[in-house]
Parts: structure tokens; C-alpha cells; sequence
């Protein structure tokens, strides 16, 4: 821009502005020379060219004088005439291609404005985008850390608030979604670890167990790891802990109808007692698991390896089972 005169010339454009002078002085010079040889011609081009035809051996005009002289003008007018047609289709060529040419040249600075246009409205919605996303983390942020601090209170219904409030963060953002269940799995480790004597079900506990199985399903880095934890009479009706580390877990009188542990790694587990009506085992590592006899489906491979205790009861599975289906 600083380059261009207020007039808004192009650097060739200037360039051939003295040509343009120059050839206009020229057209100018021509035309006056053309006018004026014109009118010489027209007045005594007759008597120099024709004059041998318009006197006779006397010097007398000749009868045809006038005849002759007006062709010759009217053929001098004629040839005039051609030459201002053939300059005025050649002005009218030239000026359509020089308009062709600045219309092209508009096109183009057309196409110029709106390709920075659109590059200028793509980087401002990119920075919006970005600005959007950086404050939707920096939320995003400030609530987890809230829920961390009210996850460490010794009130119950704190405790409760941030499970559910971690459980929306993992909804809200995929990229924080393993992170929440690694913090609520540590939640029921240090909270249910076995030999704590806490009575069971413990709320806050129950509720981490629901929302670590009912959380959205997306490709997970890890395992949900309830290792050696105390998982007894928990409610854990359709949740999904599909290849969960339970090794060592005691879910003794665990309410297991329709979860889904397939996959899991549950070596030394106990299951006695606990309602596993339609559960998923199905590819589970249940080496040394215990189970009650009545829990153990026929013609399962997972459940060759297990410890059965005849005596230990279902929790009346079958009547519940009517009760349920």
C-alpha cells in the first residue's frame, strides 16, 4: 500500500504511463497532419492529380471538368471515411480489450479481497474457537480441583457432591475421562481396603461404584483397579466393569445382577453369597476366585479354576430372579 500513489496505479501501470504520453502525441500529431493534408487534397488534389484531364489543349476546362473533380473528392471522402471507420474499430478494440482487461484485473483483486477475507474470518474463528476451549478447561480445571478438595472431606454429603461432580467433569470432557476414574478407583481403594472395618455399604463408596459403572463408553489407556478392596454388599446391578482389576476383592453379598465383568482380572476374589444372576465373566481370570455352588454356570471355561463352597448360599437368587424378570 505504501508503495501505490493516492492514485491507486499499479508499478506497471506506471511504467507505462510516458509510453502512453508519448504514443497520445503521436495520435495527436497524426491526426492533425491527416486533417490538414486532407483538406489540401481536397481542395487542389484535383488540379494536381487530375489536372491533365480537365483542360484541353487551349487550357480551356473541359466540358467533364466538374464531373471529374467531384470524383475525385467524392473517392478522397470515401477513402477518408474508411480510414476514420478502420481507426474507430481499432479505438473500439483497443478499448474493449483494456476494459476485458480491467475487469479481469477486478476479478482477480476480487478473488485477492475475498481470499484474505476468509483467511481473516477462518484465524478469527480459530482464535475463538481456541480462546473457548482454553476457558472451557480453565472450568473445567477449577471444578475438578474443587472436587478433589471436597473428595478428601470427612463429611459424607461433600464426598457424595464431588463423586457426582467428577462424574459430569468425565462426561463433559473425554480428555479428563481416564483421569476421573483413576481418582475415583483410589477413592474405593483407600476407602474399602480390606481389613478397614467400615461397615458396609458405605454411600460415598456405593456411589463411586455407580458411576464408575455407568460411565460413557470410550477407549480407555487402563484398568479400573479395585484390587484387595472390600466390595461387600455393594450394588453393582448392570454396571459395566469390563476388564477391571479385582484380584483379591471381596463382593461377598454384592447384588451382581446383569453386571458386566467380562474380561476382568479377578484372581482370588470372592464372589460367595453374591447375587451373579446373568452376570458377564465370560474371558475373566477367576484362578482361585470363590464361589458359591449355585453362581457357577455350566459348560464356562472362566470357571474351572475356581473354589466352590457348597454351603454358602445365593441370596435366595432364584426367588429374586422371579422377582426382577
Amino acid at each position: 500500500m505504501g508503495d501505490e500513489p493516492e492514485t491507486g496505479q499499479t508499478e506497471s501501470e506506471r511504467k507505462r504511463e510516458p509510453w502512453r504520453k508519448r504514443h497520445m502525441r503521436w495520435a495527436w500529431t497524426a491526426a492533425i497532419v491527416g486533417a490538414t493534408a486532407f483538406i489540401v487534397l481536397l481542395l487542389w488534389g484535383p488540379w494536381w492529380i487530375e489536372g491533365h484531364h480537365l483542360r484541353d489543349s487551349n487550357g480551356e476546362l473541359v466540358s467533364s471538368a466538374g464531373i471529374i473533380v467531384t470524383g475525385f473528392r467524392t473517392m478522397l471522402v470515401a477513402i477518408a471515411a474508411g480510414v476514420f471507420t478502420a481507426a474507430g474499430l481499432y479505438y473500439t478494440r483497443e478499448k474493449h480489450r483494456l476494459e476485458r482487461k480491467q475487469f479481469q484485473h477486478a476479478q482477480e483483486q476480487f478473488a485477492e479481497n475475498q481470499k484474505q477475507f476468509e483467511t481473516t474470518i477462518k484465524m478469527s474463528a480459530d482464535r475463538d474457537a481456541e480462546q473457548a476451549r482454553i476457558t472451557r478447561e480453565g472450568q473445567v480445571t477449577g471444578r475438578y480441583v474443587e472436587a478433589i478438595k471436597l473428595l478428601s472431606s470427612q463429611d459424607d454429603t461433600q464426598r457424595l457432591g464431588a463423586i457426582y461432580s467428577l462424574e459430569r467433569i468425565m462426561r463433559d470432557s473425554e480428555d479428563d475421562h481416564d483421569t476421573v476414574i483413576t481418582v475415583l478407583a483410589a477413592f474405593i481403594r483407600q476407602h474399602a481396603r480390606l481389613g478397614l472395618g467400615v461397615p458396609r455399604p458405605d454411600e460415598p463408596v456405593q456411589a463411586a461404584i455407580s458411576v464408575l459403572g455407568r460411565r460413557p463408553i470410550r477407549n480407555e489407556t487402563g484398568r479400573i483397579d479395585l484390587r484387595r478392596t472390600d466390595l461387600t454388599g455393594l450394588d453393582f446391578e448392570r454396571a459395566n466393569f469390563r476388564h477391571a482389576r479385582l484380584g483379591g476383592a471381596d463382593l461377598r453379598a454384592a447384588n451382581l445382577h446383569r453386571a458386566d465383568f467380562t474380561g476382568s482380572w479377578a484372581p482370588n476374589a470372592d464372589f460367595r453369597q453374591s447375587y451373579a444372576v446373568k452376570t458377564k465373566f465370560d474371558g475373566s481370570n477367576l484362578h482361585g476366585a470363590h464361589f458359591s455352588m449355585e453362581q457357577i454356570p455350566a459348560g464356562m471355561p472362566e470357571f474351572k479354576r475356581v473354589i466352590v463352597d457348597r454351603e454358602a448360599g445365593t441370596n435366595d437368587a432364584s426367588k429374586k430372579e422371579k422377582t426382577r424378570d
